[in-house]
């Protein structure tokens, strides 16, 4: 008996290598993965969100857009659908893969707690003095890349891990390679009918079917979120239809959600819409103009396109653009992770650490499979 091939997904370590500007990714729900890539001329480099309006292609959206992270847009001229159509057009792409040596990287992981805990006692004095009511509060952690690593093989490992999920590869020449596995939508829709969600509160499960208690501060946290994309739809001259708040699950953490359906006449504006969206005080705080100033002066990293978004862009096919969460910058010799977590006056520092190390988990177990 002939036993088929398993598909090779470290394909997509050779295109990282060649530095072509491409994306694979898997949309929640769905099986099949797709995959595009610009072989013709550059991305477009926006420098503020409205500028997608009238655009189309795939789009990568830092949380602060700067010179050196500006909106990315690709214009693929490679389209690709299912498995067996990518892997086979990937199948002469494939290039020799050299290993890191683990050994010479440097830990940079040594401030990494004082550092957290300097920006919490900072936010926190800024919730006390009621400056904000919510800060989101997120740090990066670092880790040796393993020898061997394929950034395709932990994409193939998501996809399967977390089927909820929003999972994509993506590398070009501004952003580097970025890898992640996102339960937070920010707006998807075709024609008339649109979508966005507010997503906050986190609970650890350790039972597949387990339903946590929301204490209140999750349930404010959540709230406060729900609020703020209500009145920015109503600022956008959009009514809706909401649902929720319920429970979502994203791997083994357990989240508040609010779905909010509503009609867009007009998509040639989406850049508008996301220009008041971006970002929401699920990755940012309340109210925004303050908790954006202290998470981009006082945070104590550059963000860069984590908390951002990503996905495509489309006029005529269904667009479908979800949050940078639950993601890593794949370096040379690093691979740097993130996770946050929002803040409120009755937040703890331990509880708050112990959060943003469970979300560290949704990359990490990754690489134990």
């Amino acid at each position: 008996m002939i036993m088929n091939e398993a598909p090779d997904y470290s394909a997509f370590d050779a295109l990282i290598k060649q530095n072509k500007c491409f994306s694979v990714y898997r949309n929640p729900g769905e099986a099949t993965i797709h995959f595009v890539m610009q072989q013709n001329g550059k991305p477009e480099y926006l420098q503020d969100l409205t500028a997608l309006n009238g655009k189309e292609g795939f789009v990568f959206a830092p949380f602060k857009v700067t010179d050196l992270t500006p909106v990315v847009l690709l214009h693929p001229d490679i389209i690709l659908n299912g498995k067996k159509e990518i892997l086979g057009f990937l199948k002469d792409s494939s290039i020799e893969m050299q290993s890191d040596d683990i050994n010479a990287v440097i830990d940079c992981r040594l401030d990494n707690r004082r550092t957290y805990q300097k920006a919490f006692e900072l936010f926190h004095e800024a919730l006390r003095s009621d400056y904000c009511e919510k800060i989101v509060l997120s740090r990066p952690d670092f880790f040796p890349k393993p020898s061997g690593f394929s950034a395709g093989k932990i994409f193939q490992t998501a996809c399967k891990a977390y089927p909820e999920a929003f999972v994509y590869l993506f590398h070009s020449l501004k952003t580097g390679t970025w890898l992640g596995s996102s339960p937070e939508l920010i707006l998807s829709g075709e024609g008339e009918n649109w979508q966005t969600v507010a997503m906050a509160g986190t609970k650890k499960i350790s039972k597949e079917n387990e339903t946590p208690d929301w204490d209140e501060k999750n349930i404010r946290e959540q709230q406060i979120v729900a609020e703020y994309i209500e009145k920015q739809l109503y600022t956008h001259h959009q009514t809706c239809f909401i649902k929720g708040p319920f429970a979502c699950k994203a791997g083994r953490l357990m989240h508040l959600k609010t779905a909010f359906f509503f009609r867009m006449i007009d998509n040639s504006k989406i850049g508008d819409l996301l220009d008041i969206l971006h970002p929401t005080p699920a990755v940012c705080g309340y109210p925004k103009k303050e908790a954006y100033r202290l998470i981009t002066e006082e945070e104590g990293y550059d963000r860069s396109y984590y908390s951002g978004f990503i996905g495509k862009l489309s006029l005529s096919e269904k667009t479908g653009l979800f949050v940078n969460l639950r993601c890593m910058q794949i370096g040379a010799k690093l691979l740097t992770l993130f996770a946050g977590g929002g803040l409120l006056t009755s937040s703890e520092l331990e509880p708050e650490w112990e959060e943003t190390e469970a979300k560290l988990q949704t990359m990490l177990s990754l690489m134990e499979k």
